[in-house]
This record gives C-alpha cells, sequence and structure tokens, in this order.
C-alpha cells in the first residue's frame, strides 16, 4: 500500500552540532567543521540544490516483486529489531554531462522503511552535480554525511574528510543504549566516528543499504530531485545483526527507484542479492 510520509524541509536554515566526533586518518588530520557553518556546525551540500534533504521510503512494499520507490532503490531487511548494519560500495563518479542540478546519495541506516517508522539513522556519502549554464558548466561535487532523521543533514568538512570517484567506502550505524553509533571509513584516507542520542525511540524495524534521490521542497510541496547518473554502484559486505539481508528471520525488500507510483518509469534497477545475501548492484536508469 503507498503512503504518504513527512519530507523534511529545507536545510538551508537548519544547523546542527557535530555530537562526540572524531577523526582517525593514515595521517594526522583533525576532525574540522562542516563546510561553510562555523565550528561543529553541519551546512548546504556543495553544488546542491539548498531545499533538498533525505526522506523515509517513498513508496509500496510490492506483494510479488521488487518495492517501489519514488526515492529509495536498493535494499530493506525487516524482521527481529536491527541494532547494527554496515555495507560498503565504491564512490561513484557523477555525470553532469546535461547541465541540470542533480544528487544520488549512497548510504547505510536502521528504519524508514515501515509505513510506522519516523526516523532513519544512517550514514553515507554523495554525488552531486550543480546546475550549469553557458557560460559556466555544470560541475560534481563528493562529500560524506550523517543523518538523525527527521534531524538536520550534518555534511562533513570536505577538507578533513574529502570523498573522491574510486574511494572504497564502509559504514556502519550500531545502537549503542539510548544512542546510535555512525561510522564512516573511506579505506586508506580517514576514519569518522560520531555517538548521537535521540529525541524519538527508533523502531529499529529494518536495515537499509540505500542509493537515494534526496527530497526538495517548496513551501508545503515536497518532492525528489533529479537523480545523478552515478552509472552504478555495488554494495558488498551487506550484513543486518551479522547476517546478510536474506540471512534467517530477515525478509529482504528488493526496492526499485521510478518516477511514478505505478513503477512504469524507472530512475535506478536493484539488482538480485549475491555473495550469500551480502552483495548487489544499482544502476542508474534515468533522472
Amino acid at each position: 500500500m503507498t503512503r504518504r510520509v513527512p519530507v523534511r524541509s529545507g536545510r538551508g536554515a537548519r544547523v546542527a552540532l557535530v555530537g562526540l566526533a572524531f577523526a582517525m586518518t593514515v595521517a594526522p588530520v583533525l576532525a574540522g567543521p562542516a563546510l561553510g557553518a562555523g565550528p561543529g556546525a553541519a551546512a548546504s551540500r556543495p553544488g546542491a540544490p539548498s531545499t533538498a534533504g533525505r526522506a523515509t521510503f517513498q513508496g509500496s512494499a510490492g506483494k510479488h516483486g521488487p518495492a517501489v520507490s519514488l526515492d529509495w532503490a536498493g535494499y530493506a531487511a525487516t524482521g527481529p529489531a536491527v541494532t547494527t548494519v554496515s555495507g560498503s560500495w565504491t564512490q561513484p563518479a557523477a555525470n553532469c554531462s546535461t547541465g541540470k542540478a542533480t544528487q544520488s546519495a549512497f548510504w547505510v541506516g536502521i528504519d524508514g522503511f515501515a509505513p510506522t517508522d519516523t526516523t532513519v539513522q544512517q550514514v553515507g556519502t554523495d554525488a552531486d552535480c550543480s546546475k550549469g549554464s553557458k557560460k559556466v558548466p555544470s560541475t560534481a561535487s563528493y562529500y560524506a554525511w550523517f543523518e538523525m532523521y527527521p534531524g538536520p543533514l550534518v555534511v562533513l568538512n570536505t577538507v578533513s574528510f574529502p570523498v573522491a570517484p574510486t574511494d572504497v567506502l564502509t559504514a556502519s550505524v550500531t545502537q549503542v543504549g539510548a544512542a546510535y553509533q555512525l561510522v564512516l571509513n573511506d579505506v586508506g584516507h580517514w576514519t569518522f566516528s560520531t555517538l548521537q542520542a535521540v529525541s524519538t525511540t527508533p523502531l529499529n524495524a529494518s536495515g537499509e543499504w540505500i542509493v537515494e534521490a534526496p527530497t526538495a521542497c517548496k513551501g508545503s510541496k515536497c518532492k525528489p530531485v533529479l537523480l545523478s547518473n552515478f552509472g552504478s554502484v555495488a554494495f558488498t559486505g551487506a550484513t543486518a545483526d551479522s547476517q546478510p539481508v536474506d540471512g534467517p528471520g530477515f525478509t529482504p525488500h528488493q526496492i526499485t527507484m521510478t518516477k511514478n507510483k505505478k513503477g512504469t518509469i524507472v530512475k535506478a534497477a536493484t539488482s538480485t542479492l549475491a555473495s550469500g545475501g551480502t552483495a548487489f548492484g544499482v544502476t542508474w536508469v534515468s533522472s
């Protein structure tokens, strides 16, 4: 059953402090403030529409095939309460040849798939394109972030935590008491970790490994933005509570991103599970 979900408003005026964060790098680099927002603060994403943000699953679960979503592609696993998820991907490059402003987010997280979910605990990276013109061509930007939805997106400082195409990222989200530990490792370069408290108790109803078209709002009207052409991305080492996506007790939900609720115009297609249920691919089809 298709459901209407709350989507976040613009981030431009929303600023959040980065809590209990530290960095471990190959070369000694201290954790810095998020880009452009002062010490320890969040910032709008470089080159991205200022009103775009993450949202929960917007679609239908699919009784006899892949779930259909306006903003997600990838997999969700439901079943027992999920307390830790992890996964890896290689950062894709964004093709900005159309000159349009587009965004693609790649992340792992807990919650957001079930109709009753009102939170998502997530960490990941972006591959975005700015809007081009005859004088200024569209350019790609890459960066890391985390979010405790419905709280604001927090963009990591791109000097201390740079992201580039072909970087190998490993991410995890783990419940620690009444908080969540979010970890992102750019293999061979840096590791970011933050412990985040929650104001609303999450359900821990699902684990996710997702490619997302973030949501933009104009007033009360919200919809996913154009999806960056990222080519394809492979998620590997995808586990929930040390079990594969289709492990004992879990129900895997394959998710196809589409432009319409009927699912007739595909934006991103998700492959079947491989490597014992711990790997799959997502391929861009259209923006």
